[in-house]
């Protein structure tokens, strides 16, 4: 699978594999309006189907339509329409717009027919050339919501951010200064990756508008769609990339995709006043890193053509000939994407009972109270440890969601929000900050 290397790093006992969750069941009703389904029942139009890549100049944008009919996308810039492509009748559209202003509001799809007027039926989607930087150590939010691992559940977290008055009807932003956390694994399994990316990717910038925040950390299913390993991908999101005449993780190229460089610019650790978020958590293999340690280690490997490589057997071997790195170097970087202590799949935590010692370990030496993760199923949002630990990654995918809310004493009342809107008290008499 991996060429020369890659079988080195096999052979020394690094496994390539995914999450054991089972996949979702049923969705609850969508929080807001939705397009169309198509003849085959899945929804494509929009950001459901939605490709853009940076081009010099201006964008490549990529979108479907249920219906085969001409094509139609503009580029609005400060209320003005700056670029403007028209494509032949079909069902996959693909044109360039020259523009290249750091904001820019796309309206695509099928060409209104003539007589209809206007632009009504188009669908609208901001886009930012630059990505904001990652960001590890944030404080001053009172209310704090986690999700685990999604999975592509897309109706079901507008369902959850509806319930707790985090989104309005038309899925902006109303949840004031509160923070949304996602601890990773926003793709695989569940049938709509790309619209709850965009969905995300446009509501950070509402939330940071508000004095809020939207906080997504890289999980293990990140790191393998980046680097071609699809063996949990969804049908659907298989057909839109085929629909699209393209690889799937090349919709997400962490060089020229918009959504692609977005999470590759994410961070895989994040304090939040005494809260220390990560996918997996953190092992004792990463323990004596500091925040920025971390996140500069992770945003100097992610960057380097190896990370999306390690599939690409002729470029192992011109890797290997040349030696840039050492083989002990190269297994560094693989283990710290890949390797089961990497803070991406850690499980330990979640699995014992055992481990107390190594985890106030980590809260002394991050400044935190509470380690809060997702990657490892459960039933049911849980604490233990003391309250030291959250496990958040639900068995099913996105059916509830944790909110913890600051006390005067400066300990967190904790939550757990399901789907149907009841919630469940944890433990209050665990909490840390108690």
């Amino acid at each position: 699978m991996f060429g020369l290397l890659g079988c080195a790093i096999a052979a020394a006992g690094v496994a390539w594999t995914g999450a054991s969750a089972p996949a979702s069941g049923d969705t609850t009703p969508p929080a807001g309006p939705a397009p169309p389904a198509g003849q085959d029942g899945w929804l494509v139009e929009g950001e459901y189907g939605l490709y853009v890549t940076l081009a010099d100049p201006g964008l490549d944008v990529r979108w479907l339509t249920d219906e085969e009919r001409p094509g139609l996308v503009r580029a609005v810039v400060d209320g003005r329409v700056v670029a403007e492509r028209k494509t032949d009748p079909g069902t996959a559209h693909a044109a360039r717009l020259r523009v290249r202003a750091p904001e820019i509001t796309l309206e695509y799809g099928a060409a209104p027919s003539e007589g209809a007027g206007g632009a009504a039926a188009l669908h609208r989607t901001r886009i930012w050339r630059e990505s904001p930087p990652a960001e590890v150590d944030l404080t001053g939010h009172d209310s704090v919501f986690v999700f685990g691992d999604v999975h592509g559940e897309f109706d079901r977290v507008l369902w959850l951010l509806r319930l707790a008055d985090l989104i309005d009807a038309e899925l902006h932003w109303t949840g004031g200064g509160a923070a949304v956390a996602f601890l990773g694994d926003l793709f695989d399994r569940g049938e709509d990756v790309t619209r709850l990316l965009w969905f995300i990717y446009g509501l950070e910038r509402e939330a940071r508008a508000a004095g809020g925040r939207v906080i997504t950390l890289l999980g293990n299913h990140e790191a393998m769609v980046l680097t071609g390993d699809l063996r949990y991908l969804a049908p659907k999101e298989a057909m839109i990339a085929d629909r699209h005449g393209m690889p799937y993780e090349t919709m997400f190229d962490p060089e020229r995709s918009v959504l692609g460089r977005w999470i590759a610019a994410k961070p895989g650790l994040v304090r939040l006043d005494d809260l220390l978020l990560a996918h997996g958590g953190v092992s004792p293999a990463y323990v004596d890193y500091s925040l920025r340690e971390y996140q500069d280690t992770l945003a100097t490997f992610i960057s380097e053509p190896l990370f999306t490589r390690w599939r690409d057997e002729a470029f192992l071997l011109e890797f290997a000939r040349e030696t840039r790195l050492d083989s002990a170097q190269v297994y560094r970087r693989y283990d710290f994407f890949f390797g089961s202590e990497s803070v991406l799949w850690y499980r330990d935590l979640v699995l014992s009972d055992t481990l107390g010692g190594h985890l106030d370990a980590v809260l002394e030496r991050f400044g935190a109270r509470t380690h809060v993760v997702g990657h490892t199923p459960v039933p049911t949002i849980r604490e233990s440890y003391g309250g030291k630990l959250i496990a958040a990654d639900l068995l099913d995918a996105a059916t509830e969601m944790l909110r913890l809310i600051r006390r005067r004493d400066g300990g967190w009342n904790r939550e757990v929000v399901r789907l149907d809107g009841g919630t469940i008290t944890l433990d209050a008499a665990t909490d840390p900050g108690a």
